[in-house]
């Protein structure tokens, strides 16, 4: 059985600025710099409030240019929008979530949030997005 452990919950936001002032008043410090991922074409900035989970604020570089969550902010706004699991094999875990009906949205790819790390977002319509990260 694949063993994958909660690592983040995503949120797409419009303004990281403004998205952290109201995690900072729920009792969250930002637990890194802003970081800007030119692949995905987002900014990120990870808080916590000392829980073992970290919380990823994700916000597209410019409203002019399409990123992963410039439809969902349109049609949600700010919202929750995926569960990241740390995975020791993403191909493993890819294959595994494959044969339960889950859909590769982006295979792996290194992702500078994550020391160049490799990611995987897939899609389940009972479940919704989830992001695998490798350790």
């Amino acid at each position: 059985m694949i063993i994958m452990k909660l690592h983040h919950y995503g949120y797409a936001v419009k303004s990281i600025e403004k998205s952290l002032k109201e995690f900072e008043k729920l009792g969250y410090v930002a637990e890194s710099e802003v970081i800007t991922d030119v692949v995905q074409r987002v900014n990120l900035l990870f808080v916590n409030n000392g829980s073992d989970h970290l919380i990823e604020l994700v916000a597209p570089i410019d409203e002019k240019i399409e990123s992963p969550v410039t439809k969902i902010l349109k049609k949600n706004g700010a919202t929750l929008y995926h569960i990241c699991y740390e995975v020791e094999s993403i191909e493993e875990t890819i294959n595994d979530l494959k044969s339960k009906r889950y859909m590769v949205l982006l295979n792996p790819t290194p992702a500078v949030a994550f020391n160049n790390r490799r990611i995987s977002f897939l899609y389940n319509p009972n479940l919704g997005l989830i992001e695998i990260l490798e350790k």
